[in-house]
This record gives structure tokens, sequence and C-alpha cells, in this order.
């Protein structure tokens, strides 16, 4: 028999257009207009979000990188993302707390690239991906 959370996650990736680089549920690129209510969806349902990596989202698959390197095509969106060479920002555990991942997201900064801040505020191309705490052997249905 499925196991329910793992069915309820998968239905959240699809509504709030939430792609997993791999096939787990590490590196769930989100898109920057859907990451607060995806992160609440995510909170609400008792699933914990670990960390957060970063990714450039290019709007075309013509378009090339800027700040990251190589990455997938995107499966809702017309572009591609670029991953970028940073660590990862781990988010305190246990983490309920909407604000929490607000507060790491909004203020993420990565420095300059070509003479430009590139950070969340000021880069519309910076888009988060989360980490989630789940069963190893979950695998994603994307």
């Amino acid at each position: 028999m499925p196991n329910q959370d793992k069915i309820k996650l998968d239905a959240l990736l699809e509504e709030y257009k939430a792609q997993p680089v791999g096939d787990g549920y590490i590196d769930i690129i989100v898109s920057r207009a859907n990451y607060r209510p995806f992160a609440n969806a995510l909170l609400e349902s008792g699933f914990i979000i670990e960390a957060i990596s970063w990714w450039e989202y290019l709007e075309s698959i013509d378009l090339p990188n800027t700040y990251g390197m190589g990455g997938p095509a995107s499966k809702y969106y017309s572009g591609w993302f670029a991953e970028a060479c940073t660590d990862l920002d781990t988010i305190p555990v246990p983490s309920d707390s909407l604000s929490a991942i607000i507060e790491t997201v909004e203020g993420k900064v990565l420095g300059e690239c070509e003479g430009k801040l590139v950070s969340f505020k000021a880069s519309h191309s910076l888009t988060p991906a989360f980490w989630l705490k789940v069963d190893e052997s979950w695998k994603s249905k994307q």
C-alpha cells in the first residue's frame, strides 16, 4: 500500500510546480512566486525543510547561465535551471516556522558577479530549492 505522506508530498510538488532535480526529495526547485505557499503547505503537512540550495533560472533554454553551472530544463516553465556554486543554507531543525524559511530565502546573498550583486532581492533569476527530511527510500514520481 502506498505511503499517504509520500502521496501528499507528490501532490504538493505538482500543485506548486516544484521540481526535484534527482529522483529523491532534495534539491526541489520551486519558483520565486511559489516558494512561500509551497513552504507553508509543506510545513502544514508536517514535512521538514532541512536546507536550501540555489539555482539560476534562465527564461529560455537558449540563454547562457551567468552565475550558475549546468542543470535541468524546467518541467513547468519555458527555461532551465543552472546550479549556483554555493554551500547549502541549513535550516534549524526542527523548523516548523515559515518565518525561518522566508528569512533564509529573502536574506540570501551570493556575492557579486560581473559587477552586480547576486541576491534574492536584487536578482530575479536566483531561485531556491528545498531539501526535505523524508524517508531516503522514497523516490519522486517526477
